[in-house]
């Protein structure tokens, strides 16, 4: 652990820090590795409507990409149906995916 100089204690007071949390901080491991960080943590969705949009009495399938640019297929109006639908959709999407990155 870093010592505390008097110095580095009124820098703390000046930029309102207390010591106590200057201890703290020095006393955090440096160059370490955030491992999973909560902005790196993908967030997977239990929602069983999910990549399921409703617009009016239609449902679709929409999935949204990284170039700004969403994908969106009818699936009709029983959302039963839409359901089993968007899961052939993603099986097929992710056999693309799959078979274009090997």
């Amino acid at each position: 652990m870093e010592t505390l100089t008097p110095d580095t204690i009124a820098w703390a007071r000046r930029i309102g820090l207390s010591p106590n949390r200057v201890a703290f901080l020095a006393a955090c491991p440096k160059f370490t590795v955030c491992g999973e960080h909560a902005r790196h943590r993908k967030l997977e969705s239990t929602n069983p409507n999910r990549y399921i949009m409703k617009s009016g009495a239609k449902y679709y399938f929409r999935v949204h990409s990284r170039t700004g640019k969403d994908t969106v297929i009818p699936l009709g109006f029983n959302l039963n149906e839409a359901r089993s639908q968007r899961d052939i959709l993603l099986t097929e999407l992710k056999a693309k995916k799959v078979a274009f990155t090997a």
